[in-house]
């Protein structure tokens, strides 16, 4: 009885305890403590882990060895390996907790898995994907081809699903076959797609080796093609007939293009590459090529209208070498002859047999003019002075008798009427042409000419003797020389010499090239005649005795293929190296911003701009801002281009896209510093020189400079 007392007084002292624990450590407390050693417990339960290879991985061997670790596993306890549902071998063999099994699988994609059973319970294994790809990887050439001519420097082909992809170009190969260079590495995109470039290579012929390997490491063999770059365009040679602006063209011409590329030309579209039209009509005609002399002839299938101008268009979509590069677009145009006649010269008649002829622009008896030219004639409306020697041209020259003037019908027309010493004179016309010139191939256009003589000291010195290069155009030779001046002009020493007006296949980019238009836009006739705009000093870098200069240390021809100096593209941006086979590398003609006669633009400028991504271009007279300029101590007026328009019309080039003689112009970048402080502003405020709007604008136009933001 005693005992059981004790044994019930034990009992009741523990129940004490817990309750106190319970009351002083808290239910949580006590809660943790039994929950760890729960834990405790079942941390003993058995496990398999596959350790290696990782779910995921390649190999390239089919006998490989799976490893692992079990734990509470007693030793002896098999293991059965499965790929999926199929068994694949057994182990009992653990050593230390650690098991490895060898195992032969097949080629690709396998799911390992390892079970056991203790205490009659299945114990089962993480699972691994496991792919066996033994076989090296293939590598193809998409572009180029074995053999190929390629027009870009981007190598193309095909190979496993990211594999890495070494290339090595123009390297050795030995006899064995071993290649021995600079290896590049991409790596094949998701679908086993490749690309190399290399902004590097050379035009030419090279060979290119290729080799991958793949995910599992797999090498696989080297594959090679051998082919030509070849990113150089087709040019068409300055070398053109009926010539650029030529007249007097016979109506069944023969029109003839050569065309310079070091491949062969596609001839299953050469019958596209000429283009003869008139009006917005096109002419059908047959086209024939030489491939030994590369070219192209156009002859018409009826005779051509007279006195018509025709438009030739020579379009990159016929004229496509073997890389398929399409050549350079090229524009001209001609005029045919009046008469039938092959013969003819003269396309204003024979003043010898028909002295009336004289008469249709001389008014013997009441003409005021010096030259006998007709008075100006005024419509008395307020409108401009219509001038009576250029109404006799017109009479003619309305597309009956003789070509209309290209433009000369549209809204501003080129009508100044000066001579070269800044006088008023009868004619606009003649301010360009000399009607009574003959016609020849040098001078199709009757463009007015002078003579030119260095007169040399004479001894003893004679102070009314002049002692420079002196030109008919400022003083007649008749003046001193009255009874011996067609023997004078007979002299070898005297040089006869049209005033230029050169354009794309023919413009080397010289001041003389432009001297029909540079003889009245200078500084020394804008002191005798003050309305007009002093451009020569844009283009006097450049002239024809650094030309000859040049070209006697360098060779003939040499000025058009050298490259275009810092300094010469410091004194004007519009200095540039023709691409499309042009012999410009100089001044951009005037031709290209301006039309010759006419325009619906103001200052004539033309209203498509560019030669490939053509841009159109309006500018009428409320597109101006008068700018205020004080000259001499009185204040003129200047129109020039709003700020708005001057932006476009410099933008129709400098977009990246359009391009003149195959140069691309340097497109605007809105984010640069400067272009974001001035948004609104004109080109010319940054990139024009002068003290004025006016001076900026003429110097941003025609010889723009870096950028330089003026001073407040």
């Amino acid at each position: 009885m005693k005992k059981r007392g004790l044994l019930h007084k034990m009992k009741m002292q523990v129940l004490v305890v817990l309750v106190l624990c319970i009351y002083m450590v808290g239910f949580q407390q006590i809660f943790f403590i039994t929950s760890v050693n729960s834990e405790e417990v079942t941390g003993t339960e058995p496990k398999i882990t596959i350790t290696s290879p990782k779910s995921g991985d390649n190999s390239n061997v089919t006998n490989l060895t799976i490893s692992g670790t079990v734990e509470n596993i007693s030793t002896g306890v098999p293991i059965v390996f499965y790929d999926g549902t199929e068994q694949i071998g057994t182990t009992s063999e653990v050593i230390e907790n650690r098991w490895t099994i060898p195992v032969t699988l097949s080629e690709g994609i396998h799911t390992i898995s390892a079970k056991t059973e203790v205490g009659g319970n299945s114990i089962s294994s993480n699972s691994i994907d496991l792919t066996i790809d033994s076989t090296p990887p293939t590598i193809t050439f998409v572009n180029p081809n074995n053999g190929d001519y390629l027009n870009s420097r981007n190598l193309e082909g095909t190979t496993e699903p990211s594999a890495a992809v070494k290339i090595c170009m123009d390297c050795t190969e030995d006899a064995e076959g071993q290649v021995a260079g600079t290896w590049m590495t991409v790596t094949a995109d998701s679908s086993g797609k490749w690309m190399y470039q290399d902004p590097q290579l050379t035009e030419g012929s090279h060979t290119v080796y290729a080799k991958a390997t793949d995910g599992s490491g797999n090498n696989g063999n080297i594959n090679k093609v051998t082919f030509t770059l070849d990113t150089l365009r087709p040019l068409v040679l300055p070398d053109i007939f009926p010539k650029q602006d030529m007249t007097q063209v016979s109506l069944n011409p023969t029109i003839r293009v050569k065309i310079s590329d070091a491949n062969a030309l596609d001839e299953n579209v050469i019958d596209n590459s000429i283009n003869l039209s008139h009006n917005g009509i096109n002419d059908e005609g047959t086209i024939s090529y030489n491939r030994v002399t590369k070219e192209i002839t156009f002859t018409p299938l009826n005779p051509l209208s007279p006195s018509t101008k025709y438009n030739v268009f020579i379009s990159p979509l016929g004229i496509i070498d073997a890389a398929k590069n399409g050549a350079f677009p090229r524009f001209w145009s001609f005029t045919t002859s009046s008469i039938t006649s092959e013969t003819h010269q003269n396309p204003h008649g024979s003043y010898a047999n028909n002295v009336n002829t004289c008469g249709n622009c001389h008014n013997t008896h009441a003409a005021k003019d010096p030259n006998l030219l007709s008075p100006k004639t005024s419509t008395g409306s307020g409108q401009e002075e219509i001038l009576a020697a250029d109404n006799y041209c017109m009479a003619c020259h309305d597309g009956t008798v003789a070509p209309l003037p290209e433009n000369r019908l549209n809204t501003h027309t080129h009508n100044a009427a000066v001579k070269i010493d800044g006088k008023p004179s009868g004619s606009s016309c003649a301010s360009c042409h000399n009607p009574h010139l003959d016609w020849s191939e040098r001078n199709p256009n009757l463009t007015q000419d002078h003579i030119t003589y260095m007169h040399l000291p004479s001894n003893p010195v004679d102070p009314n003797k002049p002692t420079e290069e002196i030109s008919s155009k400022e003083q007649l030779c008749e003046s001193c020389h009255e009874n011996d001046s067609a023997e004078k002009i007979a002299n070898p020493a005297v040089d006869y010499r049209v005033f230029q007006y050169n354009k794309s296949s023919t413009a080397t980019g010289i001041y003389e090239d432009y001297e029909l238009c540079l003889r009245c836009h200078n500084g020394d006739f804008k002191k005798k005649y003050d309305k007009t705009a002093d451009i020569a000093s844009f283009y006097n870098n450049l002239t024809e005795e650094i030309k000859k200069q040049y070209e006697i240390i360098n060779g003939q021809s040499s000025f058009s293929k050298r490259e275009i100096s810092a300094e010469e593209k410091d004194f004007s941006g519009h200095i540039i190296k023709a691409q499309d086979g042009s012999p410009l590398a100089g001044h951009i003609p005037c031709t290209e911003c301006h039309d010759t006669h006419g325009s619906n633009n103001i200052k004539n400028l033309k209203e498509s701009l560019g030669h490939e991504d053509v841009q159109s271009f309006n500018a009428t007279d409320t597109d101006i801002k008068i700018v205020k300029v004080s000259i001499d101590s009185k204040e003129r007026e200047f129109n020039i281009l709003s700020d708005d328009k001057e932006r476009e019309f410099c933008l129709a080039c400098h977009n990246g896209t359009t391009a003149i003689y195959g140069v691309k112009g340097q497109k605007y970048d809105a984010t640069l510093d400067e272009h974001k402080g001035y948004p609104n502003k004109a080109c010319s405020y940054c990139h024009g020189r002068g003290e004025s709007e006016v001076e900026k604008a003429l110097s941003a136009s025609h010889a723009p400079k870096k950028g330089l933001v003026p001073t407040p």
